[in-house]
């Protein structure tokens, strides 16, 4: 019992295969956090899986979901074969190409699987893909909407597009929302950073918030210049006092999130693909630098933020045109954040940490739930039987191609 949370999947089937005994033991932690990787072309192992993910017994534990697909046409292949809805589902965990665009039907479908509500939703894209996370071009909108009054973790990683105007609107509707961390990677298209305006105007609700990855834009910058000498602010159209005015209130706003572990407010700029030789990457960052954020002076509002006693991490300032090294700003940080790290923000140490450390992909044995359930049974415990058929997929099963799923239970 206390080594079956840190198995592997394919650990832990052949567990159930050793013995009635284990079979019992291993069968809850086996169904209740699954790793698929989906393989679109071994049809065997799709209706076997799929047919096991239909079974009634073993859908009711299913409680997360990590789920690889080795190609985005394998994202409706998956909901195809998979039920309707899974009753305790609250977690999952999707790796793509995002390569391809996904239907709004699958998206929507995606988003009803949980009939007990959203808590974790993870996209990730994989590495050394040309594809990207474009969340605009889906019913995100309908998406959010759906998983807010539950939801606590949504993150994406590598290249994204979201809309923040959405992303604004969940911090307003998800009070349980602990984590936010939206990577837009090298992107700088106009809508993938929060507005400055329009949050400083917003009511967030989330005031549980431990985590917070996420760019803020359009601050007309008073202390900067352009190559002709004009301010930020100036070629806005804004004062000093405009300037000055709306960066306390994005202090403010942040100020309040008092249980923040980690703030990121910049992400790194991807020049390794971006340029192809290294005398263009410093010309390349510095035209990428990020310079409508905050400036982190304490004349612009900085003094607000002691109230996150409990940061430790702040990173994403690499990418940001800010002003930390002088003596009054050393001086605050180490009065107020003696122990912050100020980091470069490196999305794979992330999303490594994220895997690590998320207690939605180990036991649940403090999930009331879990008493609820009749997990056991009895089974066929013969030695040359593969696990798989003591769950009632086997060989015998095929719906073919054109098959037809018919009617779900949705319990």
């Amino acid at each position: 019992e206390k080594i079956a949370p840190f198995l592997a999947q394919q650990d832990l089937a052949r567990c159930l295969r050793v013995c009635r005994a284990w079979n019992q033991l291993f069968h809850l932690q086996f169904w209740t956090h699954l790793d698929i990787a989906w393989d679109g072309d071994n049809k065997t192992w799709q209706k076997n899986i799929g047919r096991a993910l239909k079974n009634n017994e073993n859908k009711r534990l299913v409680r997360s979901i990590k789920l690889k697909l080795h190609d985005d046409d394998h994202f409706d292949l998956f909901l195809k074969q998979c039920p309707r809805v899974f009753p305790l589902l609250t977690a999952v965990d999707l790796k793509a190409p995002f390569f391809e665009d996904y239907a709004d039907h699958a998206i929507l479908r995606f988003a009803n699987l949980s009939s007990k509500g959203w808590k974790r939703l993870v996209f990730r894209k994989m590495r050394g893909t040309m594809g990207i996370l474009e969340f605009d071009k889906y019913p995100f909108e309908e998406l959010l909407r759906c998983v807010a009054p539950t939801l606590e973790v949504f993150r994406t990683y590598s290249l994204s597009l979201v809309s923040m105007r959405v992303v604004n609107r969940l911090l307003c509707n998800a009070p349980n929302l602990k984590e936010l961390y939206i990577y837009g990677g090298a992107d700088i298209a106009p809508d993938n950073w929060l507005d400055a305006e329009k949050i400083a105007s917003s009511r967030w609700v989330c005031k549980n918030l431990e985590v917070f990855g996420c760019s803020i834009g359009n601050i007309p910058r008073s202390d900067l210049t352009n190559e002709f000498g004009e301010t930020f602010a100036e070629m806005f159209g804004k004062t000093i006092q405009d300037s000055v005015a709306l960066q306390n209130r994005i202090y403010a706003k942040l100020a309040q999130l008092t249980k923040l572990r980690e703030l990121t407010l910049g992400f790194p700029l991807d020049v390794d693909e971006a340029v192809y030789e290294d005398r263009y990457r410093e010309h390349y960052i510095r035209r990428n630098m990020q310079h409508d954020c905050l400036a982190m002076t304490l004349e612009s509002g900085l003094d607000r933020l002691k109230t996150l006693k409990n940061l430790r991490n702040f990173g994403g300032l690499e990418v940001m045109d800010v002003h930390i090294d002088g003596d009054k700003e050393k001086a605050w940080f180490a009065e107020h954040w003696p122990n912050v790290t100020f980091g470069v923000s490196d999305e794979i140490a992330n999303e490594e940490n994220d895997d690590n450390s998320s207690d939605y992909w180990t036991s649940c044995e403090e999930d009331d739930d879990c008493d609820e359930l009749d997990y056991g049974g009895e089974h066929d415990y013969d030695d040359e039987h593969d696990y798989g058929d003591n769950y009632g997929y086997g060989d015998e099963y095929d719906y073919g191609d054109d098959h037809d799923h018919g009617s779900e239970d949705n319990e």
